[in-house]
């Protein structure tokens, strides 16, 4: 720190002289050499009078210089320069105006009673005014003393003349920004109301029953699927209709969701524990937690296991060490990130996310935020796991509602139902649950998670109901070549009313891989049921599998009634596939050969004892089957076939064929045919069924091969403008925040599905478009919510090229001869020169009627002649030229 001949300074207003007057500084690129810019950033003498306090002003009148001197430098922060200002150098230390470089490292501060209290992200700090300077009317500070108190990491490169700082803390952001402090501008948003998919079908089963042709429908069945958005929030209709009956709603709910809570109205199954019953209700549900829930598209949010696996997969590393250092996160030996220690000595590393279950090694490893090196190793490892939530984590449901499905025809009063469930993490290894189920018979539950060390974590859960108790006691564990899971689960007559006896129910896994190519196993599982004592199960016995190729692989291990179950597979070639499985009543065989891309063959046999056609004894039957698949190059593409010959020694000779296609856009046909299958009763059957799949962009329907679609994700369709009303597109290019996507295209109209919601930035490639079609590069700022659609059109327009030859007439080429391309307009559209070969071209050309001409040395016409471009490229537009 400075020191100011032989007093201290005090923290008070000092009084001192205006600096001399200087320029404002300018930044590095004014400047037309590195020497000018260093000469004028070199150091300049300052008279030691501008320091002088109030009260020690009497005592030395001398304006001799005591070593200060004022310098321009450039303020680098985490790399970057940000700023140029002046700071004064002393022969101890560099006084930094605060008032300057505060905003910009993102510190501000108060004065109060003679202390300063700067605020950084995360913390205050009380400085004394005792190590403070007023200059001009702005406070200073020694670099010394911002280094030792706000752990800034600065200092004075004097190679680049800058001021450079790290400080342990950043500016958070909810979004991603354009420039510092300024978010992107939403452009395009989701639809209020939207549907998003809607699917009919239609299915026929029926078996013959007389003529080649005649066959009898033995049952039918009818679908409809709709889902889209509402009101801020996702809704989701299933419906069907079997043949004879009215139409019956499956599932249907409106739900709307946030980063910490979520409602659910319509049909639910709740249950507030794995050991209490469930119920299914309809009715109102609402969630809430005191965190930021974790995004997983393919979580079913409609449900109330959801609530109860919300658990530590998404885990937060935090700890403490010395602040202003860095502390880095490894995975399993990979740096995944760092972060700075604050400066009151903690760290967090926000959402790790890892599979419940798994092991993974977590270390942090602090080092010095300067030179780099190693301070420190904290291990982090603990397995994760669904039980357990964050240290101060609550997550809290409830329902209410109808028991039953309210909208079914059938439905019959039974009263009201509903749940509670509340889940608090005491601390990061260790959470409380209790739960309450309201029904006829009402249930109460309880239970507590917590890590045992860094393998292995353990739970007890309980249950209450009808004067009888269900306890279920948990284990996993894990290591770097090792798992286990394992529950005991005992049930006392009377939980539930069917039940006379008690129940013990027990299942455990174990594997070890001493190597890549070995894994020994350990199966365990026990049932005992005092009401059927005659289906009592219990064994422990070993298992193995054997891998010491790529192509082969043998496996022994016990089937869930404690039947060794044998299973070799071989790969001969890359086409080519051998699997036998073994158990001691069944046993099987299969190979595939892919012949190409299209084609796929198959045979397989089995052999196995069963009682059929009533027979009080059992039969050995043997089947055996050959037959091949197909399926186009085209990935996307709905269509499909497969046939198959089999034989038993019981039903004969029969077959099997299947075939799906797309009828047209939209509209697909999938067809079942069975003859003697010994998989069925042996007699002739057909299946059919048609369906109708779109997904619905705006005021467009595009049609769809997904199945399903999940209300956690959103939907970006638009329409393809190419100018043209025929659109031979079959697939575009879409960027998403810089990630291609190929997306499939109809009429025009794209569709990419399980967009994760959120903001991104959207533009259209080139890639997958004719050579003629150029996209509009300019990308978008879109806004995609869950199960909604947002819309965004894409410009393209087609531009051909014209190319040709200007020879002399002697038909010598013109070498380096001026060619100018006018519109029909006479506008000249641009300029080009022949090559070596007179060879010159034009491009960006739209539809239309154009002139070329060609100039001599003095810009007069010798040479012109007209052509238009009607959707294609033209070649061979030759001139010819006087001889030069």
């Amino acid at each position: 720190m400075l020191r100011l001949g032989i007093y201290n300074v005090l923290g008070i207003a000092l009084l001192v002289q205006p600096m001399l007057a200087h320029s404002k500084p300018a930044p590095r690129e004014n400047f037309d050499s590195e020497s000018e810019y260093l000469a004028y950033h070199s150091p300049r003498q300052l008279d030691s009078s501008l320091f002088q306090n109030s009260w020690e002003a009497s005592a030395s009148s001398s304006n001799t210089s005591l070593g200060y001197e004022r310098i321009l430098v450039g303020l680098e922060v985490r790399g970057k320069e940000l700023i140029a200002l002046d700071i004064v150098k002393s022969e101890q230390d560099y006084l930094i105006p605060i008032d300057q470089v505060f905003p910009v490292i993102g510190a501000s501060y108060q004065v109060n009673q003679g202390i300063i209290t700067v605020s950084v992200p995360g913390v205050d700090v009380d400085i004394s005014m005792r190590h403070a300077y007023k200059i001009d009317g702005e406070l200073w500070m020694g670099l010394d003393t911002l280094n030792e108190y706000l752990k800034v990491n600065g200092r004075f490169d004097p190679t680049k003349y800058a001021l450079t700082f790290l400080p342990p803390w950043s500016r958070e952001t909810t979004r991603p920004v354009e420039r510092a402090g300024h978010e992107p501008v939403v452009e395009y948003h989701p639809d209020t109301f939207s549907l998003r998919q809607f699917r009919l079908s239609h299915e026929v089963y029926a078996e013959k029953s007389g003529g080649p042709l005649d066959f009898e429908p033995n049952r039918e069945r009818s679908e409809v699927v709709g889902s889209g958005a509402a009101w801020g929030g996702s809704w989701l209709l299933e419906a069907e209709k079997n043949a004879g009956d009215d139409w019956r709603l499956d599932e249907y709910f409106w739900l709307s969701r946030s980063e910490r809570s979520q409602w659910l109205l319509g049909k639910q199954t709740v249950s507030p524990s794995v050991v209490s019953p469930t119920v299914t209700i309809t009715g109102a549900q609402y969630f809430y937690s005191n965190q930021d829930i974790p995004y997983d598209p393919y979580q079913d949010i409609s449900q109330s296991r959801f609530f109860r696996e919300l658990g530590s997969s998404v885990q937060t590393i935090r700890g403490t060490a010395e602040a202003g250092t860095i502390a880095q996160l490894y995975v399993n030996n990979q740096l995944i990130g760092e972060t700075f220690v604050r400066l009151d000595g903690t760290y967090d590393f926000g959402e790790v996310r890892s599979e419940s279950g798994l092991y993974n090694e977590l270390e942090v490893v602090i080092i010095d935020a300067v030179s780099r090196t190693e301070l420190e190793r904290q291990n982090k490892t603990r397995v994760s796991s669904d039980s357990l939530l964050s240290k101060g984590q609550m997550v809290t449901s409830a329902a209410f509602g109808k028991k039953g499905n309210w909208l079914d025809p059938d439905f019959e009063d039974q009263g009201e139902a509903g749940m509670f469930l509340y889940r608090y993490g005491l601390t990061d290894e260790t959470t409380v649950e209790a739960g309450y189920l309201l029904d006829e018979i009402d249930t109460k539950t309880a239970g507590i998670a917590s890590s045992l060390g860094s393998h292995f974590v353990g739970a007890y859960r309980a249950s209450w109901r009808n004067n009888a108790n269900t306890q279920q006691l948990e284990l996993d564990g894990s290591g770097e070549n090792w798992r286990m899971t394992a529950f005991v689960r005992e049930q006392e007559a009377g939980f539930f009313e069917q039940d006379d006896g008690d129940s013990t129910t027990a299942n455990g896994y174990f594997y070890y891989t001493p190597d890549a190519s070995l894994r020994l196993e350990l199966i365990g599982r026990y049932q005992d049921r005092e009401d059927t004592p005659e289906e009592k199960v219990s064994f422990v016995k070993p298992g193995v599998f054997y891998s010491p190729t790529n192509n082969f692989s043998l496996a022994m291990r016990p089937d869930f009634d404690g039947a060794y179950r044998t299973e070799l597979y071989y790969r001969p070639s890359f086409d080519s596939r051998f699997r036998v499985t073994h158990k001691p009543d069944e046993q099987t065989l299969r190979f595939d050969h892919n012949f190409n891309e299209n084609y796929q063959g198959y045979m397989s046999g089995r052999m196995y004892q069963d009682t059929i056609e009533g027979r009080d004894y059992e039969n050995t039957i043997i089947e055996s089957a050959t037959g091949f698949y197909w399926q186009p190059n085209d990935w996307t593409s709905y269509d499909r076939f497969r046939f198959e010959l089999n034989h038993s020694n019981e039903y004969g000779t029969g077959l099997f064929a299947e075939y799906r296609t797309q009828l047209m856009s939209g509209v697909y046909l999938d067809l079942r045919l069975r003859d003697a299958d010994p998989q069925y009763d042996g007699g002739f059957s057909a299946f059919a069924r048609v369906s109708m799949d779109f997904a619905v962009a705006g005021d467009q329907f595009v049609p769809a091969t997904h199945r399903n679609s999940y209300n956690t994700q959103g939907t970006i369709a638009g329409t393809l403008n190419t100018g043209n009303e025929a659109c031979d597109l079959e697939h575009v290019s879409v960027l998403i925040n810089g990630a291609n996507y190929k997306v499939p295209v109809q009429g025009c109209t794209f569709y990419l599905d399980k967009v994760t919601p959120g903001v991104h930035r959207v533009s259209l490639d080139g890639e997958f478009l004719p050579i003629e079609l150029v996209p509009d590069t300019k990308s978008y700022v879109v806004e995609v919510a869950a199960s909604s659609v947002t819309r965004i059109d894409f410009d393209m327009q087609a531009k051909y090229s014209a190319a040709g030859q200007v020879t002399d007439t002697q038909g010598n080429p013109a070498l380096e001869q001026k060619v100018l391309l006018k519109n029909s307009d006479g506008e000249v559209m641009m300029q080009t020169y022949t090559d070596q070969f007179g060879y010159f071209r034009v491009d960006n050309l739209t539809n239309g009627n154009y002139k070329l001409e060609v100039l001599d040395n003095k810009d007069r016409v010798i040479s012109q002649r007209e052509f238009d471009i009607d959707g294609d490229f033209l070649f061979d537009v030759d001139l010819s030229i006087p001889v030069q």
